[in-house]
This record gives C-alpha cells, sequence and structure tokens, in this order.
C-alpha cells in the first residue's frame, strides 16, 4: 500500500509540472500574439523607450534598435542615472515612459527632465490593465516601451519644476503638525494614568492654560489650588471645575515621562518655525515681482494673519492672492492653510486640465460611470484619494458645520435624497469646480444666501409637480393663503 501510495504522489507532481510548463507556454504564446497585434497599429512616438524601475539595485531600459527591442540594465548611482541618459541620446530617444513606483521614479526623473526629454509618468494601473502584461523586469520595460511607442500611455500630472520645492515643504509640514498632534495624545494618555485630566476641563491641551499647568506640573508643582491660579481668564472652564479635575496622583516617574514628551513637544515646535521660514522664502522666489514690492503689498493687504493652532507667523493669504492673482480664501471652506495647499498640489495653471470634468476626474471627486446594456451599474468616484481631495472634503465639512449658506441648502438638499456620505462628495466637487473656475477664468464666488436657495428650491419642486399633474390628467391649483 505505501508503495502504490508513493507512486500515485510521484505521478501528480508530474501532472502538477507538466500543467505548470503548459500555462507557462500558454502566456508566452498570449504575451507574443499581443506583441504582434500592437505592431499592427499606428506609431505614436517613433523614439519611445520604457524604464522599468527596480526598487532596490536596478533600472531596467527597453528601447527600440533596427526594430528589435533591446532592454539593458543599468544601477541606480546618480553615474548610472547619467549613464541612462546617455544611452538614451546615443539612441535619438525622445521620450521615455516609466512607472510610478514609490519615490525611486523622482531621482531618474529629475534627471532625464534636465537632460530635455519627454518624460511619461505612468500610473501602474493603467499599465497593468492592459491584457498581456507578465510580471518580469525585462519584459516589463519592453512592455512600457511598446505601450509607449502606440500612445496607448497617459502622463500623470506633476506640478510644475517651480512648484516642487513648495509641495515637499508643505507636505512635510503636514506630517510636523501631524506629529505634534501625537505628541498631545501621548500626554493626554499619561495625564489620564495620573487622573490628572486637565484636558477633560480645558477644550484644549496645547492651549494657554493647559500648557501652563503642564509647565508647572513638570517643574515641581502638584498642589492644585497652586496650579488652577495659572488659568487664564479667557478659559471657558470654571476655577472650581478646573481644581475639581487637578486632584489626582503625581507619581514621580509619570511626571518625568510628562517632562520627556514636554521636551520634544517643544523641540518639535522650533522646527515647525524654522520650517514655516523656509514656507516663505519659497513663496517670496514664487512671487512674480521684486522683494519691495512684495513687502509693500503684503503689508498693505486685507487678509488677516491665519488664526488658530500650528499657524504660520506670516500673511500665507496675501501670499497666495499675488502669486495666483486671485483669492482662493473668498471661496466657502478655503481657509489660508488651505489655499496654500492647494497651490502647492495643483499649482495655479489650470490648463494642464482641458475642462472642469477633467480636473474633478482627476482628483477623484467625479463620479465614474460604469454603463453596460443602457444601464449605470456604478457611479462611485475613482478609488484613490489625492491631498487636494482631503482639503475640498474638509471644506465642504466646515460648509455644512456653519449650516447658513447656499452651499449648506445644496447638501441638505443631496442628503435628503442620495445620503450624507454622497452629499458631502458632492459638495467637494461643487467647492472644486468653484476652484478651477476661479484660477482659470477669474469667477469669484457670489454668496446666493440661504434663503434664496430654498425658495428657488421650492419653484424647482413646484413645477415638478406640476409636470407630473398635467401628465397624469390633472391640474394643480394653489390653496388661498
Amino acid at each position: 500500500m505505501a508503495i502504490s501510495s508513493r507512486k500515485s504522489c510521484q505521478h501528480n507532481d508530474h501532472s502538477r509540472e507538466k500543467k505548470v510548463r503548459e500555462e507557462k507556454q500558454r502566456r508566452e504564446q498570449y504575451f507574443l500574439k499581443r506583441f504582434k497585434r500592437l505592431d499592427e497599429m499606428k506609431i505614436i512616438n517613433r523614439h519611445a523607450a520604457g524604464i522599468d524601475l527596480g526598487g532596490k539595485k536596478s533600472h531596467f531600459v527597453a528601447l527600440e534598435i533596427e526594430g528589435d527591442v533591446e532592454v539593458r540594465e543599468f544601477g541606480m548611482t546618480t553615474n548610472e542615472l547619467y549613464e541612462i541618459c546617455k544611452y538614451l541620446k546615443e539612441h535619438n530617444v525622445t521620450t521615455v515612459a516609466m512607472e510610478a513606483t514609490g519615490v525611486y521614479w523622482i531621482p531618474l526623473y529629475d534627471v532625464l527632465e534636465k537632460a530635455n526629454f519627454e518624460v511619461y509618468l505612468v500610473n501602474p494601473a493603467h499599465a497593468k490593465n492592459v491584457p498581456g502584461r507578465r510580471k518580469d523586469d525585462h519584459l516589463d520595460a519592453a512592455w512600457l516601451q511598446k505601450l509607449h511607442k502606440y500612445g496607448l500611455l497617459s502622463a500623470s500630472f506633476r506640478p510644475a519644476e517651480a512648484y516642487r520645492p513648495l509641495r515637499d515643504l508643505i507636505r512635510h509640514r503636514v506630517f510636523l503638525v501631524n506629529e505634534l498632534t501625537n505628541y498631545i495624545r501621548r500626554l493626554q494618555k499619561i495625564l489620564d494614568m495620573m487622573n490628572v485630566r486637565i484636558h477633560k476641563a480645558v477644550s484644549n491641551l496645547a492651549g494657554v492654560t493647559g500648557m501652563n499647568i503642564l509647565r508647572a506640573i513638570v517643574k515641581g508643582e502638584h498642589d492644585p489650588h497652586i496650579l488652577v491660579k495659572l488659568r487664564d481668564p479667557r478659559c471657558q472652564c470654571s476655577p472650581e471645575q478646573l481644581l475639581e479635575e487637578l486632584t489626582g496622583f503625581y507619581l514621580p516617574h509619570r511626571v518625568q515621562m510628562l517632562a520627556s514628551l514636554l521636551r520634544c513637544y517643544d523641540n518639535l515646535m522650533e522646527e515647525l518655525q524654522k520650517h514655516d521660514k523656509l514656507i516663505e522664502s519659497a513663496l517670496i522666489e514664487l512671487s512674480p515681482i521684486s522683494d519691495e514690492e512684495l513687502a509693500g503689498m503684503i503689508a498693505a493687504s486685507p487678509h488677516r494673519l491665519p488664526i488658530g493652532q500650528h499657524v504660520p507667523s506670516y500673511n500665507v493669504s496675501a501670499y497666495v492672492a499675488i502669486i495666483t492673482g486671485c483669492d482662493p480664501v473668498k471661496i466657502p471652506g478655503i481657509g489660508p492653510q488651505s489655499a496654500l495647499q492647494l497651490l502647492a498640489e495643483l499649482g495655479h495653471d489650470m490648463t494642464r486640465w482641458p475642462t472642469v470634468k477633467h480636473f474633478c476626474s482627476y482628483i477623484s471627486l467625479a463620479p465614474q460611470n460604469n454603463i453596460s446594456g443602457g444601464k449605470v451599474l456604478s457611479s462611485r468616484t475613482r478609488p484613490g484619494t489625492h491631498p487636494a481631495t482631503i482639503i475640498f472634503r474638509q471644506a465642504a465639512a466646515v460648509i455644512i458645520k456653519q449650516g447658513t449658506s447656499a452651499l449648506a441648502a445644496f447638501y441638505r438638499s443631496v442628503a435628503a435624497r442620495r445620503g450624507k456620505g454622497k452629499a458631502l462628495t458632492a459638495l467637494a466637487h461643487k467647492l472644486a469646480s468653484m476652484y478651477y473656475n476661479l484660477m482659470l477664468h477669474g469667477w469669484a464666488y457670489v454668496e446666493q444666501g440661504y434663503q434664496d436657495y430654498e425658495e428657488k428650491h421650492r419653484k424647482r419642486e413646484i413645477a415638478r409637480f406640476e409636470k407630473q399633474a398635467k401628465r397624469l390628467g390633472y391640474n394643480v391649483t394653489p390653496i388661498a393663503a
């Protein structure tokens, strides 16, 4: 019995290996057929190359030499990147396609762009969705070269070179602010362990009252009656409530943990202030006027300094208005920091998108209709979250919370029919359209008013009922007041 069992296992292994070989051959034949079909198409980019980016040690460059595709491996050092440029120029390549893989594409992209190559940064999903692609470094590069040669790839958006330093700085600033928030949460956790619940009495632990008390605790003052005297007069909580929350267990090792976290918080605040100066320098370089004129315009600007936590000390709105020639802050829900982030992420040249629909689709705020047999199966937005999408959604949330504008009435109208989630997306889409039209055409937002919107909505509803009643053979008569 044991012998027959062993023979059957060997037979199964051989049959499995045979199936794997047949499947591999079938895939290779399918891949070659796809290549032959592409050869019958019209060539769009005659001198095209494809680069498969390696994450660890190699880049693979594919280009066409005398009708045959040649794939060559290069290293990832800076000298090797220049060797890639030299190799491409020797074979008269003018345009290059590469997939956006992590951050490995950035150095090569910059080198190729400075060497005057037309660089296509391709979404990996677009290349993967084309049938016939197999996962192999050499074949990936050859496949990209083929697709790019016949114009089947579209380039992803990347801001102009002048805006890239600002975008990097703004994204790092977001990281610093998030880290500050994390330190505040850790401070609250230690305070909860000590049962000193300052953050339950005051609205913001990082505010004046919270920080004054924290610094006093770290210095050794643990008497609640003395600590409560550090309360700022503007604090909303009463002295009695704060005194009750300050009574706890001030264990020495936990006080030392508070001191450690507070030092890290202070160091990070200093780094944030230094970083804000770098951002201001980048904004000055982007301004189209001289430094003297810029300083005068900033001083005379009607825009106020930003208000809130972790905000820069300079007039962000004034800088954005001078650089773009528009005032995005006038769009509801868009604050100074949001306007600066949008400028860094998108630039101010909206001609990169042919229409407002292209723009909203790029930032994943436009519905993607999946239609089959004349029926809409799905109309969800494209997956993925662009930084600009987050800003417009946050602006929509601010409008909803205020709730006194025509945009808030629009949200309620959509929410009643489609739900709150889709209504929030619809409002963010409307704000993105306003931003596009403002930056491209200079169309400023004009507040319609909550009552005007409701009245127009009422008239549309009446017209709809009258049309429906007429179709059913009835007349609608208004009731006398």
